[in-house]
């Protein structure tokens, strides 16, 4: 009995086993294994493959269909206690499937097949779709014209960009794009561009103008001073300020080519900017041309109460009939300064204002037929 113990403390800790690992979601499987302190053993039927950054050991397996792999698949199963294997591609996926079956192993393929996960993740996306279309109907105001694989496009595509937009606040934001009027589309604060990826899609669906994105992408103007320490300093220092330009630039490029742009500098620069040139020239996005009136604007930069309340006073004045305004984090656990000049807004143009309402913690505000009379005269404490 005692050797029966001894041997069973040197057994190796029970590992996932992910195969190919060399495919772009077994990498992303391997990253996530080892974030959460998975046991994972890495394995690939592709010679002289590394693991990027050599990232760990790679163990070569022969392709499944060569005589010599089932062997050498029971013994790494044995050797390393694996109970577990991540397979990312299908044909491997239904082979070992079949395999592991016929053999009996005590070893399970993690999840479902390759396939049937891509089937899953496009049916709970129209999932999605299906619980947000009588949302966005009622924003349109009745009907929006948006058909259901264009709302699960939008979805997926911010998905996948990083940022603090929330899905009910994209939602509306499809919404209001109904009863949009043409001119520009702007926004001020971009970070890496989920929201104005948005915004660039339902421009160029709706044939509305092109679009500028404000953002000078530095951690002076990111630093709020209105809000708790971690906040102002914390998650403001964990930014690298060259990369996040080039990281937004990736995000725009599927989208914004031909009818986007966009400016480094901060509001009231790019403020002047705009309403001096009317255009903007970057190396990426080549030369867009605006028309120097606003038909939407996405407010979404310092939250500080004197930023935003600058940034009303600066670009609202210049928005057409019928525009609307998306003012972002106007219910916000860190800061009342968007609340408060959202708040005066409210009551200081109720007189311009046709539809408000609040949604994704963004308070949506639709001007109407005399366009804004009273921001630039802001006179809130």
């Amino acid at each position: 009995m005692q050797l029966d113990k001894s041997v069973k403390q040197c057994r190796p800790e029970r590992a996932t086993l992910v195969f190919p690992a060399t495919h772009p979601d077994g990498l992303k499987y391997l990253e996530a294994a080892r974030e959460r302190d998975e046991n994972v053993v890495a394995a690939t039927s592709e010679s002289g493959a590394v693991l990027p950054g050599g990232s760990g050991e790679l163990i070569v397996l022969p392709y499944v269909h060569e005589a010599a792999f089932p062997e050498r698949f029971i013994g790494l199963i044995r050797e390393h206690n694996i109970t577990r294997v991540y397979v990312p591609v299908a044909a491997v996926y239904s082979w070992l499937n079949r395999f592991i079956a016929e053999q009996n192993l005590a070893v399970r393929l993690a999840g479902e097949s390759p396939i049937k996960r891509e089937m899953g993740r496009f049916n709970q996306l129209i999932g999605k779709v299906s619980s947000y279309r009588r949302f966005i109907d009622e924003c349109a105001g009745g009907s929006s014209d948006l058909g259901d694989l264009e709302i699960a496009s939008v979805l997926r595509m911010a998905d996948h960009i990083y940022g603090e937009s929330n899905e009910h606040k994209i939602a509306a934001m499809m919404a209001i794009f109904s009863s949009v009027p043409k001119g520009d589309v702007i926004e001020i604060g971009a970070l890496v561009g989920k929201s104005a990826a948005v915004l660039a899609f339902l421009a160029r669906r709706y044939d509305v103008g092109n679009v500028l994105a404000v953002d000078p992408w530095q951690s002076s103007s990111a630093t709020q001073y209105d809000s708790p320490p971690a906040i102002q300093v914390d998650a403001v220092g964990e930014w690298d300020y060259e990369i996040l330009p080039q990281d937004f630039i990736v995000n725009m490029l599927p989208v914004g080519l031909g009818c986007f742009n966009y400016l480094r500098q901060d509001s009231k620069q790019g403020f002047e900017s705009f309403r001096r040139d009317r255009a903007v020239a970057s190396k990426v996005f080549g030369k867009v041309d605006y028309q120097g009136k606003i038909a939407i604007i996405h407010i979404d930069g310092n939250h500080d109460y004197a930023n935003v309340k600058q940034d009303c006073e600066l670009w609202l004045p210049l928005m057409v009939p019928n525009g609307w305004l998306i003012l972002d984090d106007y219910q916000w656990a860190h800061g009342d300064g968007v609340l408060r000049v959202g708040d005066g807004l409210l009551e200081q143009c109720a007189q311009d204002i046709e539809r408000a309402f609040v949604c994704g913690k963004a308070l949506f505000v639709k001007f109407g037929a005399k366009g804004v009379s009273g921001p630039s005269s802001f006179t809130l404490e």
